[in-house]
């Protein structure tokens, strides 16, 4: 009697029959789930069966041929034998006419080539099939290389790739390998399709552990008409089409999603890139076929993805060992209805009970949390927790399910914050390489009128995953140089080996660090003073464009001096706004030389002659060199005024929208619309509905009053002025309220001034610089000083030879206003002294 092995696949677990134990030890995919495997014999997979009567032997080059012809899956009914085949002894000693010897020789050979033409169509089905995850199992590999690279990767190239993978493994322990080994591999490293997950069904994970493991990566196979046509007409603005396009639809699948209550669903975890026809999220890979019928079946999804989606292993949470507590505030989506009743009954006893329960149910199922820490916030519908380790992502689920707890809370924390202790704490400064950007064909950094604006997203991209993702970090820190493609900034501790992911994973971050820092070390002095006059920069200019024409300093120089003469008296307004760190009211032009000098909150960035070369409406151009830097001297104190105010809020509050993002919110516009405003200097008492800012001396106070109260309006917000407070320090002041520079030897010292006294009755002297104006000095002297009724008209003197001005008051002098007119009439470079003198009524006496 011969013997016929029984085979268990170690995947799906179907059971199927072999010829005999010559097919032991090969390897052979099973037919059920395509799945490659070793045939290795079961303990009880034996058994005796009646040996079959030798035909003619049949040719077959597909491993299929291990298998009986007629053998079927061992869940379904066993089939009965052929009548046509002979059945044990019996049909040995049947004597059988030789023509019906022929014709059941001839069936049974019409059999066998039957059920070998449909194993091969089954086999070819099956390789097809397999196609499109292999090639997009390839594109995941090689997501860095071009698309034509990927397109041009050929069937057989795919099959070979596979087989030569499969072989370098040992196949025993792929079948043993655990879910968590799985987990911990690289996360680009695609590994099988769904189908052929041996260890998705590891029930070591649960479905919410599983989801955090596994990306899975969708084929987008067929697009809305609509969608179409938008990227058919987007032309050269192709690429921010499909950004856009992308960006909104991965919005759309996740809200369905949420809304179908699919299971094990990471909410907030989709992505979509229209462009390679992709669409990823995180999920159980056993629910994979739900996730795919719910987008194909939903009318507001205008898109089609594919059945089968290629599973991605990722990497779970790291645990540094650090020895931290985290705060985590999460959003309250829901409270039962029996604590709600008492929350509107008593709120203050209703929270309490609240924040009991809570507090109870977490310290009983969730092991990280710390007991007595939650706190409850039903203004902003948040819950406050600290926990022993970092949150994992799918925390919020377990506290979900946690039965009998009053609540429900997001998938997304509103935000992680480290708690360190004073022991912990020390300062770092860490400096990274750029090694790239996400979108390299939207970030081109080229000299033109896009460059701020580039640079701008660069910077706001990097300041968001600080602020937001990372703890720790020092505010005013970041810095990036675009010359040599570096981003430094400051943390209250060492940096952590993750730190660079973590930041490059940010989803407003545009720019890619390098894994490692490149430098570490204690903190440098702070290079920047926002909204605080530091250093004097002055720029050398090399030429000007406009209406057609260009002129340069070599060729043109004259007439290049009376265009940058002309346009002195706007070049504040092209800087003002647009130049970031640049303070308003201090440039000063030198035509005579071509040179412009302004002042700035920091020390001058390496590609100034770039930012400034790129400002849309300054029609000249800078040397890349700078001329020269001087430090300013300011003295806060002296030179910033405070302003009192009262304020109704109407913002309502949310998780997303408490007092400190109203106060961030608030302190940002402010920022914007007022030229002179300390940034971060906002004090708000929402209790007492009141605020405080400081704002540089200098400006218009009626202007900055109305500015305050519409903007804030504009902002929910109704404020009212209550008093300002004057500076109270006994230091120099700029009556601008910008830097002074002093001494011969700084170059052009734009806003430089001399000693000021006080009094109604002074002698002012008017040092000029520099005259650039057509009529003779004395004539536009006159007639800058005539409109002033302070001014002692009969006193006025004018030096030519010594370039000097001098006069009388009879009043209050108003010195901003006298700037102005001088500069007005094309006098530079003034530094204006006043002494007192007596006053004449006791003179009279």
């Amino acid at each position: 009697m011969s013997e016929t092995t029984v085979i268990e696949c170690p995947h799906c677990g179907a059971t199927f029959k072999a010829k005999s134990k010559a097919a032991l030890g090969k390897k052979v995919a099973c037919p059920k789930c395509q799945t490659p495997f070793v045939i290795s014999q079961s303990p009880s997979a034996s058994r005796k069966t009646k040996p079959k009567q030798q035909k003619a032997p049949v040719k077959q080059e597909f491993e299929n041929d291990l298998w009986e012809e007629d053998d079927e899956y061992e869940e379904r009914p066993a089939p009965r034998e052929r009548s046509g085949r002979p059945r044990g002894r019996a049909a040995e000693k049947s004597q059988l006419s030789g023509d019906s010897m022929k014709w059941i020789g001839l069936a049974v050979i019409l059999v066998i080539v039957v059920g070998g033409i449909s194993l091969i169509a089954l086999s070819t089905r099956s390789s097809s099939s397999k196609k499109p995850s292999e090639n997009l199992a390839a594109k995941l590999m090689t997501e860095k290389q071009s698309d034509d690279a990927v397109a041009e990767t050929e069937e057989p190239a795919a099959a070979e790739m596979e087989v030569a993978r499969a072989d370098t493994t040992e196949p025993a322990a792929a079948e043993e390998k655990p879910q968590a080994a799985i987990a911990s591999t690289t996360p680009q490293e695609p590994v099988a399709p769904m189908a052929d997950q041996g260890a998705a069904g590891n029930q070591s994970l649960t479905p919410a552990q599983a989801a955090e493991s596994h990306l899975l990566v969708y084929q987008i196979v067929k697009l809305d008409d609509s969608i179409a046509n938008s990227i058919s007409k987007a032309g050269q603005n192709s690429e921010s089409t499909y950004d856009h396009l992308s960006r909104s639809l991965a919005r759309t699948v996740d809200l369905e999603l949420q809304l179908a209550k699919i299971p094990s669903y990471l909410a907030g975890s989709t992505q979509v890139d229209l462009e390679k026809k992709l669409l990823s999220l995180q999920a159980d890979p056993q629910i994979a076929k739900q996730v795919s019928d719910s987008i194909n079946d939903n009318s507001e999804i205008k898109i089609q993805i594919s059945e089968t989606p290629e599973v991605v292993a990722l990497e779970l949470p790291e645990d540094e060992g650090d020895d931290l507590d985290y705060k985590v505030d999460f959003e309250i989506k829901g409270i039962d209805e029996s604590i709600s009743k008492q929350l509107v009954a008593n709120p203050a006893a209703g929270a309490s009970v609240l924040a009991q329960i809570l507090n109870h149910h977490l310290s009983q199922a969730i092991p990280e949390y710390i007991p007595g820490t939650l706190k409850v916030d039903l203004e902003s519908l948040k819950m406050t927790v600290h926990l022993t380790r970092y949150p994992e992502s799918y925390l919020y689920s377990r506290i979900n399910k946690i039965s009998s707890i009053p609540v429900n809370v997001a998938p997304i924390p509103n935000t992680i914050r480290e708690l360190r202790t004073p022991d912990q704490i020390k300062p770092t400064q860490v400096t990274f390489k750029i090694q790239g950007f996400k979108k390299s064909r939207l970030i081109r950094l080229d000299v033109g009128n896009s460059y701020n604006h580039d640079r701008g997203r660069v910077y706001s991209g990097l300041l968001f995953a600080l602020t937001k993702i990372i703890t720790g970090y020092i505010p005013g820190s970041l810095d990036v140089n675009f010359v040599d493609e570096t981003v430094t900034f400051q943390l209250d501790h060492e940096p952590g080996p993750s730190l660079s992911k973590r930041i490059n994973d940010a989803f407003f971050n545009v720019t890619l660090l390098s894994d490692l820092p490149i430098k570490t070390g204690p903190p440098a002095p702070p290079f920047c003073t926002p909204g605080r006059p530091k250093q004097l920069v002055v720029l050398r200019v090399t030429e000007t464009g406009s209406f057609g024409r260009s002129l340069t300093s070599e060729l043109n120089p004259d007439e290049l001096k009376r265009e940058l003469a002309r346009a002195a008296l706007r070049m504040n307004s092209h800087f003002k706004g647009h130049l970031s760190g640049y303070i308003p009211e201090s440039i000063e032009v030198d035509p005579n030389q071509l040179l412009i000098a302004f002042q700035m909150d920091r020390t001058p960035p390496a590609d100034l002659a770039n930012m400034v070369n790129s400002l849309f409406f300054f029609n000249f151009k800078v040397a890349d060199e700078i001329v020269a830097v001087h430090d300013v001297e300011y003295d806060p104190e002296s030179s910033e005024k405070t302003l009192y105010f009262q304020f109704a809020n109407h913002n309502e509050f949310g998780p997303r929208n408490d007092r400190e993002y109203i106060r961030d919110k608030t302190d940002g516009v402010l920022a914007y619309r007022l030229d002179r405003y300390i940034p971060n200097s906002l004090q708000m008492d929402f209790d007492q509905g009141t605020f405080n800012i400081k704002i540089r001396i200098g400006g218009n106070e009626q202007s900055e009053i109305r500015m305050i109260t519409e903007s804030l309006g504009n902002n929910k917000i109704d404020a009212t002025y209550v008093k300002t407070d004057p500076p109270q320090g006994k230091g120099n002041a700029h009556p601008r309220g910008i830097g002074i520079v002093a001494g011969a030897g700084a170059g052009m010292a734009a806003g430089s001034t001399g000693k000021q006294a006080e009094g109604k009755h002074l002698k002012v002297t008017i040092q000029y610089g520099l005259y650039a104006g057509k009529q003779n000095v004395a004539r536009s002297a006159r007639t800058a000083l005539d409109g002033f009724a302070w001014i002692d008209l009969k006193s006025i003197q004018i030096d030519e030879a010594k370039k000097e001005i001098t006069f009388q008051t009879k009043g209050e002098m108003n010195l901003p206003a006298l700037e102005r007119l001088l500069k007005r009439q094309k006098f530079y470079q003034c530094v204006l002294n006043s002494e007192a003198l007596p006053d004449p009524a006791s003179t009279e006496k």
